[in-house]
């Protein structure tokens, strides 16, 4: 192989790896997406956001859902069902809904003191989706993930 042959390889291999090593070093240094300091994009009841996932999943996923890059955070104002702790150890909080057994399951960012079933709260989040199986008759919930509670 010619000297020439092997100095242009060993220049694309240099700058393949010089542009790999910048673009690592942006992901790594890249911002934090913050939920808690960001704007809500929709403020809903929780008994609006269930119902809206249950009569049209299409407008639902637009209006609620966004994906890696364009994050969308939900308000969601409602009366707590219940209060529980995941395998993780996360904090989740149930919003109640009009559906008997479905819920806005909210997985709370940070640990959560002081609040009971029946105390009315506004969380703010990021909404993933809806949950349900339709074969077993079982009413879906909404979830959100990264909750905050906000005043």
């Amino acid at each position: 192989m010619p000297a020439k042959t092997k100095k242009i390889i060993l220049l694309a291999i240099a700058a393949v790896a010089l542009a790999a090593s910048v673009i690592g070093y942006k992901m790594y240094n890249k911002k934090h997406f913050s939920v808690e300091s960001a704007a809500p994009a929709a403020e809903i009841s929780a008994a609006d956001l269930h119902q809206i996932f249950v009569t049209d999943s299409s407008l639902a996923k637009n209006k609620f859902i966004g994906d890696e890059t364009n994050k969308k955070v939900t308000k969601v104002n409602g009366e707590i069902a219940a209060v529980k702790t995941d395998q993780q150890g996360n904090t989740v909080i149930l919003l109640k809904t009009n559906t008997d057994g479905a819920f806005i399951n909210c997985t709370m960012e940070e640990k959560i003191q002081n609040i009971n079933a029946g105390s009315i709260i506004a969380v703010k989040g990021i909404c993933t989706g809806y949950n349900f199986d339709a074969e077993m008759g079982i009413p879906g919930d909404v979830v959100l993930i990264r909750g905050f509670i906000t005043k």
